[in-house]
């Protein structure tokens, strides 16, 4: 018995030539069937996706221009704000007008509400005062009290003389309070 391996001598190579040649083919036609579609696939999502990601960039950028925007405008206008917020005491309105009048009544002639945000108060205000000046001075005033105050026409001034009578309304600006 001879002990020598001979198996390799009866390797048909047109045999394994056609095997060969239809592995390749399958493989191809796979590769063709399966992955081709999703590369095409593959390059419409991700040129979608570039366009979409400038477009995020330029909305993240106009997003940050308004909100520094909004901060200067919180920071510039912080007491307009809590100008509304301040809660309107007939009292407190009393001194203030007693720097600038010599006498002063306050009416109350309407509540009513403005918006869904806002409420309104109307005072018809009367007063009597030795100068003009001063009623200016009270008007000019009213942009540093510390409520929203819009003094209304019609002003109604009057002189016997020695006092001039003003009569006039002021509307008075505050923020609702949220019903829980």
């Amino acid at each position: 018995m001879n002990k020598t391996d001979r198996s390799l001598e009866k390797i048909n190579y047109i045999k394994l030539l056609i095997f060969l040649i239809v592995f390749i083919f399958i493989t191809l036609l796979l590769i063709s069937i399966l992955i081709l579609p999703n590369i095409k696939k593959y390059r419409v999502a991700r040129g979608e996706f570039s366009q979409a990601m400038v477009h995020k960039t330029r909305v993240q950028s106009v997003l940050n221009e308004r909100e520094k925007e909004l901060k200067k405008l919180r920071l510039d206008n912080r007491k307009i704000f809590s100008a509304f917020k301040h809660n309107f005491s007939k009292e407190e309105f009393l001194t203030f007008a007693k720097q600038f009048f010599n006498k002063v009544t306050l009416k109350e002639v309407k509540q009513s509400a403005y918006t869904k945000e806002f409420e309104i108060y109307e005072l018809n205000v009367t007063s009597s005062l030795k100068t003009p000046i001063r009623f200016y001075q009270f008007l000019d005033g009213l942009n540093h009290y510390s409520n929203i105050i819009q003094a209304d026409f019609p002003i109604d001034l009057k002189s016997n003389g020695n006092l001039i009578y003003s009569s006039f309304k002021i509307k008075i600006y505050e923020v609702l309070k949220k019903k829980k």
